[in-house]
């Protein structure tokens, strides 16, 4: 049981804030459980949804995606396996997911309903292997099926580990790794934790994959005037949430450069009412835009340089684009409920982050359009290539590797 290994393995009795994370995670686990319950039986009942046990009776491999998203980090790997000849089944909670139209022999997807139907799907599953984006397998919504072999979480950035949900990887039976500091950290909460040795496996990033066929196609950029982007993340300490829209009202007091907004997907789950007023401030400044499409490269290319602050986009643009970043100093000390508060900092990112931009804090907001315009101007000479290939596995190829990982891994449990 879940309640049981948790308590006994991880609690240390000095933890206040360990153990309410954890009650809290478990009433949400219980919570989600009986919701789970009677959406069963109400299918039951009213003699709909769960006719069958699965609709992909014992398929091999198994995708789910909780949002739309998530479909370039799944795309190159499904794409890679069909091509060696695999059958894939892809599930996803978003209608609007652009794996519902992917046409092939040897490929299936649906559509599979909100968070308490998917719980449910999920649960009954019969799959050999089934890969996901969504961390907290058996802690929060998505619990283990009896009649999967194998799970696997797909990490979809290049960023450490610190900043995940406590006991985001605990329960999965591998992690599809992005680079060598993931490993190394997952490995030291593996041994302080004492848990089963997880497969970790050198697979990169996926979706690096399908971002660099669509900088290849892009077409010639034309602009009148230098572009700034701003990509911030969509936690309690991003850009937006410390600033609001006073930070564009300082961007904006020069009008020699654009300026996008590319708002974190989460942004608008989170904090709607926040992104709306910042949207509704600006919306008649034809200077600003904000970019909502599901991949930022087009933006990313039409930019000059980008501002941001603990987002692991500011990684992408390093890595594809090799253009100057600039970061707002961000103390991430708060790290009670995430997997930081159990590893020794500094992590990877806020060691790294010197190398591919400038640092700036909040006291020097009213002079950003000149750190702009001096960045611009003199960007930071950074041997970019050699980070990415210290840091990222595979770089550009990581779907093709995937799919050989899987398969190896289906082999081993035929065994």
């Amino acid at each position: 049981m879940v309640f049981n290994y948790a308590i006994m393995g991880y609690i240390d009795p000095a933890s206040t804030g360990t153990l309410l994370y954890i009650i809290i995670a478990l009433a949400a686990s219980f919570l989600f459980t009986v919701r789970g319950i009677l959406f069963s039986l109400s299918n039951f009942l009213l003699g709909k949804g769960f006719k069958k046990q699965n609709d992909f009776e014992n398929a091999e491999i198994v995708f789910y995606s909780e949002g739309k998203q998530y479909w370039q980090v799944f795309k190159p790997v499904i794409l890679a396996l069909i091509r060696k000849g695999y059958p894939v089944v892809y599930l996803t909670s978003s209608k609007e997911d652009p794996g519902l139209t992917l046409e092939n022999t040897l490929y299936k997807s649906k559509y599979i309903g909100n968070l308490a139907i998917t719980s449910v799907y999920l649960k009954r599953l019969k799959a050999t292997f089934v890969g996901m984006t969504t961390p907290q397998l058996d802690v929060m919504m998505i619990r283990r099926s009896k009649h999967v072999k194998h799970y696997a979480h797909i990490v979809h950035a290049p960023v450490d580990i610190f900043t995940y949900r406590k006991f985001a990887f605990d329960y999965f039976d591998s992690v599809f790794c992005s680079g060598p500091h993931q490993i190394e950290n997952i490995r030291k909460l593996e041994e302080k934790r004492k848990t089963r040795k997880k497969i970790l496996l050198e697979t990169g990033l996926t979706y690096y994959d399908e971002m660099i066929q669509e900088v290849i196609s892009l077409p010639p950029i034309s602009k009148e005037r230098p572009c700034v982007l701003v990509s911030p993340t969509w936690k309690e300490y991003s850009i937006i949430n410390r600033f609001g829209a006073k930070f564009f009202e300082y961007l904006l007091a020069d009008d020699s450069y654009d300026v996008i907004l590319r708002p974190h997907p989460q942004t608008y789950i989170s904090f709607p009412k926040l992104i709306a007023e910042i949207e509704e401030r600006f919306s008649n400044n034809p200077r600003f835009s904000v970019d909502k499409e599901r991949l930022g490269t087009l933006s990313m290319a039409k930019s000059d340089i980008m501002i941001s602050d603990l987002s692991g986009i500011i990684w992408d643009y390093a890595f594809l684009f090799t253009k100057p970043v600039l970061l707002l100093k961000t103390d991430f000390e708060s790290i009670e409920g995430f997997e930081g508060s159990e590893l020794n900092p500094p992590m990877w990112e806020m060691k790294e982050r010197k190398r591919i931009g400038r640092e700036f804090d909040e006291n020097e907001l009213q002079n950003l359009p000149k750190i702009v315009k001096e960045t611009l101007n003199n960007p930071c000479n950074v041997n970019i290539e050699n980070l990415r290939n210290e840091s990222v596995f595979n770089f550009g190829n990581a779907g093709e590797i995937a799919a050989a990982q899987i398969i190896e891994i289906i082999k081993s449990l035929k065994n």
